[in-house]
């Protein structure tokens, strides 16, 4: 029912449009490298929880001055890491959209240029005979009954689409 003309490029063009869909996935862990808090602010959220502990040995009623003094600190120090943080998730989503694009355009363009250059390879070949569906599936390629690179990078792709759309969001 179906001849393999070109093993590497139908596997080829299967891994490509794999790698389009699972794109978002990739960026995940590697932008999460760059979204770790700093040493400074790790050092500064220790500073905090060793003050809030330093404060509930103080009592308020009794020592209220240094009880104040010491939560003024807190708030301080806590609007510091809110802003630390603040700015960090900004870096990491640009890291993330940047790279997000950049590795898509990268496939996109490696497709392109895959199909541009092995426009008249056909990928398979079918046994029987779809006369209305054949000049359609085999052009640019003169092999009747061929299945061409266009054909299979858009049969390939909605196929790895359906099958992976209830495992990638």
């Amino acid at each position: 029912m179906l001849e393999v003309i070109n093993g590497f490029l139908l596997v080829y063009f299967v891994v490509l449009c794999s790698l389009s869909l699972l794109v978002p996935q990739l960026v995940k862990p590697i932008s999460a490298c760059f979204g770790k808090p700093s040493h400074e602010e790790r050092s500064v959220w220790d500073e905090v929880v060793k003050l809030k502990a330093e404060q509930k040995s103080i009592s308020m009623k009794d020592e209220f001055a240094a009880y104040s003094k010491l939560q003024r600190k807190i708030n301080k120090l806590e609007n510091q890491l809110k802003d630390n943080s603040q700015t960090r998730i900004g870096k990491n989503l640009a890291v993330k959209g940047t790279l997000q694009l950049v590795l898509h355009a990268v496939v996109g363009l490696m497709t392109l240029v895959s199909v541009i250059w092995f426009r008249r390879e056909p990928i398979v070949a079918l046994k029987g005979d779809l006369f209305p569906l054949t000049t359609m599936l085999r052009y640019p390629s003169d092999m009747p009954n061929a299945i061409s690179t266009h054909m299979w990078v858009l049969i390939s792709s909605v196929s790895i689409r359906i099958l992976l759309k209830p495992i990638v969001p």
